[in-house]
C-alpha cells in the first residue's frame, strides 16, 4: 500500500459492536462491512463519512452485514462478497464476486481471500500485495465443519478478537456442555454458524436432532452450493442429518432453533412454550444481546450460557500475528479494558485501538 493508505474505525474497535470500517488506498475509499447490532439499535455512524467506492462484505452475518440499509448516505457503492455471501442478502442487490481462496479485485485493487472457519460464504481478506491490510473478519480455526485457510504475510491486521484474552479450549467447552447434551435441550443458534457443526457432532454420538426450517436449509446448502466451504468430505454425513432430523415441536432431542437471541421466529415460539416448565434444559452458546429473550431465560436461571467457540482464542491470534509477520494490530470486536492483556500476548507488534491508523 502507498504511504498514505489509512484504517478509520468507524464501528468495532474498543467495544462490541458493529463491524464497520474505511480502507482508503490507492485513490480509493472502500469500506469493510457494515453491521448492526449485536445489541439491540446499534447502528455504525455513517453521517460523515461521505461517498465510499465500494463495499467489501466478510460474511452474512448480522454484525457484518445488518446495516445495509444505510447504503443512501454513502452514495449506494458496489458490493463486493462471495457468492455464498450474496445469495443472503436482501433481494435486488447486486454484488460483484470474490473467491472464497485465491486473489480477487475491487475496483483494481488486488484482494488475497481465504475462508474464515466461521460461516458459509465468510472470507478473510488481504489487500494489496503482500505488505498490505489484512482484514481477518470473524474468524475460527477450531470448527471441526468448517475450514480456515491460514493468511499470508500482512504488516498489518484488523483482527477478530471478539473473546479478548480468553484461550480456553472448545474441547474443553464442550466438555461443559456434554451434561446438557445428554438430555433434551433447546439450543438456540445461528443456522449458518455454529448450530450445524453442533448438530453434526450431536447426530454423530446418536443424538435425535430437530432442526427448525432456517437451520435445515443453512445444512443443506453446505452440501450443496457451500460445500466449498467445508472442513473435508462431510457432504454425506451432512445429507444423513438432514434426512433424520425431525422438526420442533417435541421437546425430546436437541432442538435447533433460530434465531439465537430469541427475539422471534422459531426460538421465540419454543421459549414461549417451554419457558415456565422444568424441561427442556434451553442453553445458549454465543453471545447474549442486552435485553433480548435470551438475555432474560439467562438472568433468570431458566436457561444457561455456555459458550461454543466461533471466533479465536488467544493462542490462535497469536499464532496468526506470528505467521503473518504482522508489525501492527487492531484488536476488533472486544472492550478496551483488555488491550492491555493483548498488547503484551502479541508484542513486539504494535497493538492499538486508535481510530485512524497509518497502514505502512
Amino acid at each position: 500500500m502507498d504511504d498514505q493508505a489509512t484504517l478509520r474505525v468507524i464501528s468495532g474497535v474498543g467495544a462490541k459492536g458493529p463491524a464497520c470500517f474505511l480502507l482508503e488506498a490507492q485513490g480509493k475509499r472502500l469500506m469493510l462491512d457494515i453491521g448492526c447490532g449485536p445489541q439491540p439499535g446499534l447502528w455504525p455512524n455513517v453521517d460523515d463519512v461521505g461517498r465510499i467506492d465500494a463495499l467489501v462484505l466478510s460474511h452474512s452475518h448480522k454484525d457484518h452485514i445488518g446495516g445495509l440499509s444505510l447504503l443512501p448516505k454513502i452514495g449506494n457503492p458496489p458490493i463486493f462478497a462471495t457468492e455464498i455471501t450474496a445469495k443472503k442478502l436482501p433481494d435486488g442487490i447486486k454484488v460483484h464476486a470474490l473467491p472464497i481462496q485465491g486473489r480477487g479485485d475491487v475496483l483494481g485493487m488486488p484482494v488475497d481471500t481465504g475462508r474464515n472457519g466461521h460461516a458459509p460464504g465468510g472470507i478473510w481478506m488481504r489487500f494489496h500485495g503482500g505488505t498490505g491490510l489484512l482484514y481477518t473478519g470473524d474468524y475460527s480455526t477450531e470448527s471441526a465443519l468448517y475450514a480456515f485457510d491460514m493468511p499470508p504475510k500482512s504488516r498489518t491486521v484488523l483482527l477478530d478478537s471478539s473473546y479478548g484474552d480468553d484461550d480456553t479450549p472448545l474441547a474443553e467447552r464442550q466438555n461443559a456442555l456434554a451434561p446438557y447434551f445428554t438430555g433434551d435441550v433447546l439450543l438456540p443458534a445461528p443456522a449458518d454458524g455454529r448450530a450445524p457443526d453442533i448438530a453434526l457432532g450431536l447426530y454423530r454420538a446418536g443424538k435425535t436432532v430437530r432442526l427448525d426450517d432456517t437451520t435445515r436449509e443453512a445444512i443443506v446448502d453446505l452440501v450443496g452450493p457451500a460445500r466449498g466451504y467445508l472442513r473435508g468430505d462431510l457432504e454425506t454425513e451432512l445429507a444423513e442429518l438432514v434426512d433424520a432430523a425431525l422438526p420442533p415441536g417435541d421437546m425430546s432431542g436437541a432442538t435447533f432453533s433460530t434465531p439465537a437471541d430469541g427475539s422471534n421466529g422459531e426460538t421465540a415460539k419454543l421459549i414461549a412454550q417451554w419457558e415456565h416448565t422444568l424441561q427442556p434444559a434451553i442453553v445458549f452458546t454465543g453471545y447474549i444481546p442486552p435485553g433480548t429473550p435470551a438475555d432474560r431465560l439467562v438472568k433468570s436461571g431458566r436457561a444457561k450460557f455456555l459458550r461454543w467457540n466461533v471466533h479465536p482464542r488467544l493462542s490462535d491470534n497469536i499464532a496468526l500475528v506470528r505467521s503473518t509477520g504482522a508489525t501492527t494490530v487492531i484488536p476488533a470486536f472486544c472492550d478496551s479494558k483488555v488491550l492491555p492483556a493483548l498488547q503484551a500476548a502479541l508484542k513486539p507488534a504494535n497493538v492499538t485501538m486508535d481510530q485512524l491508523v497509518t497502514l505502512a
